[in-house]
């Protein structure tokens, strides 16, 4: 893997660790010690009893000692949830480790209304970049006919639990965008991730015409290179998956070439993936392939794995193939037969 990949992956492993015995010490957590952890002590220290009292808007507030009154409203302002009781503790442990984390594809909470805005900056302020030696090479996964197609990972993935992480890929912005608000008039809560990746797939002459330019590998074989994108959930618990799941074939899976009440750009088949299995999903295996600075994710089923993995090691011997365990989509298991819905 690249090396700010394995270094995420460090900086991940610390925290958890860190994470861990930190919510041990301080499930019982003052307010006082959480604003301290987080930085804000000193504005806290600004507020006057009735300023803290006009912030704050918790139950039997009047009985707080003036310190962890001031600190409770500091805690508000910045968001931080302060009920009180355990499940909301460890829920203030969570969002002081996640507050302190270098995680710059994180981009906030499902229900935030600047979320919309925030999601099309990063989608168009990164200027494509000229094709790396590495994304060159790739090609003739597809030019040799090893692959039909992958995505080259161009930005960091957020650090997310493993168990309530969902991924879904896809290349219209504004689709991303009512995603988000279909899942918030879902009722569905989310820490949301955005990343950035240049998707790579075998053109198929039904298709048609299409508005990115083909790359022509010889053979008969013509690429299509497209800018995408993956959306990443972080849910509050992993059954939010399931309602996940019924809530992108409802609104967002196309069944019919006419259907109507979908959200913008419903495709047949989403693509969308977790990290363990859960309900509405499929085993699959997952390869990384990097030369050490750049990384490529293919998705085969998993008795095609070994076959590819061969494939692509006698294609380059230099570089590392990393297979792993991953469950996608039932539409996106059936594509990986061959489907097309």
């Amino acid at each position: 893997m690249p090396n700010r990949f394995i270094n995420t992956q460090l900086i991940r492993i610390a925290i958890i660790f860190a994470s861990a015995s930190f919510a041990t010490a301080t499930y019982a957590l003052s307010y006082q010690d959480a604003v301290t952890q987080l930085g804000y002590s000193e504005l806290a220290a600004t507020f006057s009893r009735e300023k803290a009292l006009a912030i704050s808007t918790l139950p039997e507030e009047e009985k707080l000692s003036l310190p962890e009154l001031k600190a409770a409203a500091t805690l508000q302002l910045i968001g931080a949830p302060i009920i009180g009781s355990t499940t909301d503790s460890k829920a203030l442990t969570e969002f002081i480790v996640n507050y302190n984390q270098p995680d710059t594809a994180y981009l906030g909470q499902l229900n935030e209304s600047s979320l919309y805005q925030r999601i099309e900056t990063q989608w168009k302020t990164q200027s494509a970049a000229k094709p790396s030696v590495f994304a060159l090479e790739l090609r003739q996964l597809i030019g040799q006919g090893i692959a039909t197609g992958y995505n080259l990972v161009t930005t960091s993935w957020p650090l997310f639990e493993a168990d309530r992480h969902i991924i879904y890929g896809h290349s219209d912005i504004d689709h991303a965008q009512q995603l988000l608000a279909l899942l918030a008039s879902e009722g569905l809560q989310a820490r949301v991730g955005f990343s950035r990746k240049t998707s790579a797939f075998l053109y198929r002459d039904d298709w048609g015409t299409l508005s990115q330019s083909l790359i022509d590998l010889g053979n008969g074989r013509r690429l299509v290179e497209a800018s995408e994108y993956d959306l990443h959930f972080e849910f509050p618990t992993a059954a939010d998956k399931t309602k996940f799941v019924a809530t992108i074939d409802r609104y967002a899976k196309k069944d019919t070439a006419n259907q109507t009440g979908l959200i913008r750009g419903a495709w047949w088949q989403p693509f969308y993936r977790s990290k363990n299995a859960a309900e509405g999903f499929a085993s699959a295996t997952q390869i990384a392939v990097s030369d050490g600075k750049e990384t490529a994710l293919l998705l085969a089923l998993p008795n095609q794995a070994p076959a590819l993995i061969k494939a692509i090691q006698q294609l380059n011997p230099t570089w590392s193939v990393s297979p792993e365990a991953i469950w996608v989509n039932l539409a996106f298991h059936r594509y990986l037969q061959g489907g097309y819905k």
